[in-house]
């Protein structure tokens, strides 16, 4: 996890910068402010994809959707209440922070791939950029809505965010609060530990080794804790083999429960559950995907928040002829920016099982990691070509080692095309005004490009109100009616929209 922590001034007070700019236009509270009711003000609401984070022991950093099982996405918006019309738009409408201040729990990030969002980091000689990470971050406003991230750190306790806007109508600020608890007992599937019983490697069919390998797959929850058994008659696991090309999966079964194939199904009791794998006649390397679901601790019915692990099992010919050696190719299947990538690596002769590991001052590309077993997984973050270095050591009573350098070319992620859209008004209701009064409110668009342009099909309207270019209606109203009024709005493009809105005024 980056350590640059940033924030300062309006972020540190969790006030959004622009809220400090409709106080200094306007006035802290005064004028027409006064004629706001409690029911027309601004409320805001903060969300998040999960309340619940493992502990993040092994420093993996943060990442987007169902291969970043330590971050979790915020959404925090703010809408008018009875007529849920969205804050306007703008930069800075929101601020955020997260609590404790030590950051022992975890931090926020921005993870929009803006540079003054992300930091250089020097490892071993390689430079790269990773997200930083923040106390406070401020968000703009889409239709009166933004997102924000908070990734796990090492520690178990509880994170309190807290974010806060200001009614621009009103200026009073507004707040709320969600709690993230992380590496706190859930119940909840967060992770799969995988045991392989001896000897952890396989013989092909027709040899006189062993050709079935025992696994058993701990399911536990983010403080390490075995997951309930699931209901009676359904299923928590789901293994198979992932057909990869040129490895030992042609004919190669899973067996659980009576049935066999290429993926089977199995129940955990008191957390743990297990299979058999089988290998067929070809040599070279299995690789099993376990998967688990945190939503309901059931893979019958689909698997909504995936938990997974991935582990490969050698299959040999014979053991301890022939030299280790690395058989993989020199370059790796080729990876995609903020692609979810997974390959593994293969070696021969020696006595397996293998343990893999970099070669000191060596570094995959951000975002990918290397397991013992030779799995490289991970989100890459970054484009290019790379080179490597990484070893294999065997399990012979006097280990062999061999290395090799590998290549990854990690592309762009695509530019999604701009989406061209015509701006529409938001608002459908205006508060209600009291006669001969003065009076203030504020209309919003979205959509189009911004900046917007306001304009009323007759001016002065309700009496004497009238509406300025940034969409701020003002003024002192009239007689006792309802006025209905055709407000305009035209964004940087030219393209227009306009909705009638009634003014209700009343004695």
């Amino acid at each position: 996890m980056a350590r640059d922590i940033q924030g300062s001034g309006a972020r540190r007070h969790g006030v959004a910068a622009g809220c400090v700019w409709w106080r200094r236009r306007w006035g802290g509270g005064g004028g027409g402010a006064g004629n706001v009711t409690p029911t027309n003000e601004y409320q805001i609401s903060l969300r998040a994809d999960h309340t619940s984070l493992p502990l993040n022991i092994a420093g993996v950093g943060p990442g987007i959707g169902v291969d970043a099982p330590y971050t979790t996405t915020l959404y925090v918006s703010a809408r008018r209440a009875g007529t849920n019309d969205p804050i306007p738009g703008g930069e800075n409408i929101f601020s955020c922070n997260v609590v404790p201040q030590g950051l022992e729990q975890g931090a926020l990030y921005y993870l929009d791939g803006d540079p003054d969002h992300e930091t250089e980091v020097d490892i071993d000689g390689t430079t790269i950029k990773v997200p930083k990470a923040f106390r406070s971050v401020t968000l703009g406003s889409n239709a009166g809505a933004a997102s924000f991230h908070f990734h796990a750190g090492n520690t178990a306790g509880t994170a309190t965010i807290t974010c806060a806007v200001t009614d621009p109508q009103s200026n009073k600020d507004v707040t709320t609060q969600l709690q993230i608890n992380v590496g706190q007992a859930t119940g909840k599937a967060s992770q799969i530990r995988v045991n392989r019983s001896a000897p952890g490697f396989l013989f092909a069919q027709n040899t006189n080794g062993t050709t079935q390998l025992i696994v058993q797959a701990q399911v536990l929850d983010e403080a390490g804790q075995r997951v309930p058994n699931p209901t009676a008659g359904t299923h928590n696991l789901y293994a198979s083999i992932v057909e990869t090309p040129g490895l030992a999966d042609n004919d190669a079964l899973l067996r659980a429960g009576g049935a066999s194939g290429k993926w089977v199904l199995s129940s955990s009791t008191n957390g743990q559950a297990q299979f058999t794998l089988v290998s067929g006649v070809a040599t070279g390397s299995l690789l099993v995907e376990i998967m688990t679901d945190r939503f309901d601790n059931n893979v019958d019915n689909g698997i909504t928040e995936p938990v997974r692990n991935l582990f490969t099992v050698p299959v040999v010919l014979s053991v301890g002829q022939e030299a280790l050696a690395v058989s993989t190719a020199t370059d790796l299947p080729s990876a995609e920016e903020e692609k979810s990538y997974a390959t593994i690596l293969t070696a021969t002769g020696g006595v397996p099982p293998y343990k893999w590991e970099r070669v000191s001052g060596s570094t995959l590309p951000g975002g990918l990691t290397l397991s013992s077993d030779g799995v490289i997984t991970g989100t890459p973050f970054v484009d290019g070509t790379f080179r490597f270095a990484l070893k294999v050591t065997d399990s012979a009573t006097l280990p062999q080692t061999a290395m090799k350098e590998f290549s990854i070319t990690i592309t762009p992620a695509p530019v999604p095309e701009p989406v061209v859209t015509a701006p529409q008004v938001v608002t459908s209701a205006l508060p209600a005004g009291t006669a001969n009064q003065s009076y203030l409110a504020l209309l919003a668009a979205s959509g189009g490009k911004t900046p917007y342009t306001w304009s009323a099909m007759s001016t002065p309207f309700a009496g004497g109100l009238t509406v300025t270019a940034d969409g701020v209606i003002s003024g002192t109203t009239g007689t006792a009616e309802t006025y209905p009024v055709a407000f305009t709005v035209k964004d940087a493009d030219g393209l227009v929209a306009s909705r009638m809105i009634s003014i209700t005024i009343s004695n």
